[in-house]
């Protein structure tokens, strides 16, 4: 049988498990805060212009707040195609069409970009996928794995991937190179123009 001094004996253990469980719940609490607020930062230092980088993948992804014809649209990413380069659709139906960016220049010639200096990546054939998304009177367009060719050493099969110039710390954010930064946003000029439906003009330099 436990007397009462016994169980007073007892007690200052009982009161100092409660105190470290109560320390323990508060700190699991403010570590779980914190690693929130630093997942939750990362991405936001992923999303760059219409660029995001997610899971170690940069894409661009840009919706237009206007209908489009595939059948349009088709014909006009035909336009910038030259011997060897240029555009391919794959498949289409009647709310997606998805294709290839084969060897293709961007277009460094308007006169937004005249006054920019251009990286010299930039100026090497760039590859990628394509998909589109139609929706009543939008459209959604996400470009993916995108490369731009070495020419300087066409036998490098991992080339430039746009994840090696412009990913920062773990691949989880963006650089803050501010040189490579402004060619990102270049390229998102570039494929904004590209996809681009009302008020577009055809690329004349094919």
């Amino acid at each position: 049988m436990i007397t009462f001094d016994a169980y007073n004996k007892f007690q200052p253990i009982t009161f100092n498990s409660c105190k470290m469980k109560t320390f323990l719940s508060i700190l699991f609490l403010i570590i779980s805060i914190s690693a929130f607020s630093q997942r939750n930062r990362a991405y936001v230092d992923s999303d760059h212009g219409n660029f995001h980088l997610r899971n170690g993948k940069v894409f661009f992804q840009k919706t237009y707040s206007s209908p489009v014809s595939f059948e349009a649209l088709e014909k006009k990413l035909a336009s910038y195609n030259s011997p060897g380069a240029g555009f391919q659709v794959k498949k289409i139906s009647e709310s997606e069409m998805n294709g290839v960016l084969i060897n293709y220049n961007l277009n460094w010639n308007y006169k937004e970009m005249k006054t920019r200096k251009i990286e010299d990546f930039l100026k090497n054939p760039v590859n990628a996928t394509y998909e589109i998304k139609k929706e009543g009177s939008a459209y959604q367009v996400t470009v993916n794995n995108i490369w731009f060719m070495d020419t300087k050493n066409p036998k490098n099969k991992s080339h430039n991937t746009l994840e090696s110039i412009v990913s920062g710390k773990d691949g989880v954010v963006f650089t803050k190179n501010k040189k490579d930064l402004e060619a990102l946003e270049m390229i998102d000029d570039n494929f904004q123009w590209i996809f681009q439906m009302q008020g577009s003009t055809k690329d004349t330099r094919f």
